[in-house]
């Protein structure tokens, strides 16, 4: 028993049926998309990476002298586990970049331009002050992010 291809054009059920249900289906799903939007929407953002600076407890430093290097959050927490990366500026940084392992949350970081101690920095013969560049590098297990900008510490001789 097989169909004609008359008997589908002269049937006028399917036309009738087929505009209305378009119309409930799309009905429902922008419906179903605006209530998911609005639940996303609640969420807060704390599923986001937060970033992590560098702070020092003297942002200048003479040499010989020394200062507490700490990675923190946006709010001032101590960030444990964190390395810094210490490059030179203004100055001649001997030996760099100089890693710092903020492990008890901040390091002592003391500056030296003669002898075998590091950080050894130096200085040209008519400078009596310049700056070294502190980068962070954020625990690579955790969602931390390193800030855009270097903090830099100020050296006077």
């Amino acid at each position: 028993m097989r169909r004609r291809n008359d008997d589908f054009a002269g049937d006028e059920r399917a036309i009738e049926g087929l505009p209305i249900r378009l119309v409930i289906a799309l009905v429902v799903g922008v419906a179903a998309l605006s209530l998911m939007m609005n639940v996303l929407g609640q969420f807060d953002d704390s599923f986001q990476d937060e970033t992590v600076t560098v702070e020092f407890s003297d942002e200048l430093v003479e040499v010989g002298e020394s200062t507490n290097v700490s990675v923190v959050t946006s709010e001032g927490e101590p960030v444990e586990g964190a390395r810094v990366l210490v490059r030179s500026g203004s100055l001649t940084l001997k030996d760099e970049p100089t890693v710092l392992n903020t492990t008890g949350g901040s390091e002592k970081f003391i500056i030296y331009n003669t002898g075998t101690k590091k950080p050894k920095v130096d200085f040209r013969a008519d400078q009596f002050r310049g700056d070294l560049e502190f980068e962070v590098v954020p625990p690579s297990d955790s969602n931390y992010k390193s800030s855009e900008e270097t903090k830099k510490l100020v050296v006077i001789r």
